[in-house]
């Protein structure tokens, strides 16, 4: 189910698109999370002469080390503990279609190199192998991060930079195309119809002002994920201001305004706010840490990270 966008910003982007999907070369979509660079990557795919060949994904930032090296090159029997039979990864099953490496900047630094060389010379080896295997896919990759930034703080390789940015799209974060969210709502409305025991037509004028005033810090996710529980919780046809109520927590509580709410943020090192505007964060959206790293602008896995980090803390002292 397509939808028409109204945004110039959004207009921009997809007419980049239908020129992109022509080549072959490396896209890389760069944005904040949750402005769908991944429904974008599957748009460029389906609108290219690869769209009857597979379109494969795979979410860096979800798996460790190991384990991504494996889903990518795939293994040989006995190539580690548990790996009882050979596996195809990623590249190999791309075929001749489109892989799409989501949040593509957590890569670690040894994978950063071997996605390099798959890139400049079109072959890999499963791990645990010695065979050499070409590909012959295209390689679509998005993040949130400023790699560049990245690069200069040397946590990201530069020439894998180049290689991935042979085009690139920048997605522009919901609360800067506004005039697409009445058209995203409805949207999210009808895909949440299988979900529900009885029909949801529409929301309220007042609803509606609501969720475009909003800056979505979680963009087209959190949009999403707020419609499908005001969908759920709606006692009549239309949603009403009382379904958007907590624990919706739609009134957005800007970092500023709750550091500045507390006098004791003066005194206290960057480390401690972070730690405390995070904890805040996590309360208002009931320690549901996916909503939360999406309002935060960070993927899960750097949200586990940093929780991580405060749990060692503590036990230190």
């Amino acid at each position: 189910m397509s939808i028409v966008f109204q945004s110039r910003a959004m207009l921009q982007v997809l007419d980049q698109v239908k020129r992109f999907a022509r080549s072959s070369v490396a896209i890389l979509l760069c944005g904040e999370t949750g402005t769908g660079k991944e429904l974008v990557a599957g748009r460029i795919h389906r609108e290219s002469g690869r769209s009857a060949a597979p379109y494969v994904r795979l979410n860096c930032a979800a798996l460790s080390e190991t384990l991504i090296e494996s889903e990518l090159f795939g293994h040989e029997a006995g190539a580690f503990t548990g790996a009882g039979q050979r596996r195809q990864g990623r590249f190999e099953s791309t075929g001749t279609g489109t892989l799409f490496l989501d949040e593509v900047g957590e890569l670690p630094g040894l994978l950063q190199t071997k996605l390099l060389r798959v890139l400049e010379e079109r072959e890999f080896q499963r791990v645990g192998g010695n065979e050499v295997l070409q590909f012959h896919g295209r390689i679509l990759a998005a993040t949130h991060r400023d790699l560049p930034q990245e690069i200069q703080e040397g946590q990201f390789r530069e020439d894998l930079y180049h290689r991935l940015n042979v085009l690139s799209l920048h997605l522009p974060p919901l609360r800067e195309r506004r005039e697409d969210i009445p058209l995203l709502v409805q949207h999210f409305i009808r895909l949440s119809q299988p979900e529900l025991d009885r029909p949801v037509l529409g929301v309220t004028r007042p609803v509606m002002r609501k969720l475009c005033d909003y800056d979505w810090p979680g963009n087209i996710r959190e949009l999403r994920n707020v419609i499908l529980r005001c969908c759920l919780l709606a006692n009549s046809e239309t949603i009403e201001q009382v379904d958007l109520d907590p624990p919706l927590q739609i009134v957005r509580l800007p970092m500023d305004s709750f550091v500045q709410a507390s006098p004791l943020f003066d005194t206290l090192p960057l480390e401690e706010i972070e730690r405390r505007v995070i904890l805040h964060r996590l309360q208002l959206y009931g320690g549901n840490k996916t909503e939360t790293a999406a309002a935060l602008g960070v993927t899960p896995r750097t949200l586990r990270n940093k929780m991580l980090q405060y749990q060692k803390l503590s036990d230190a002292g």
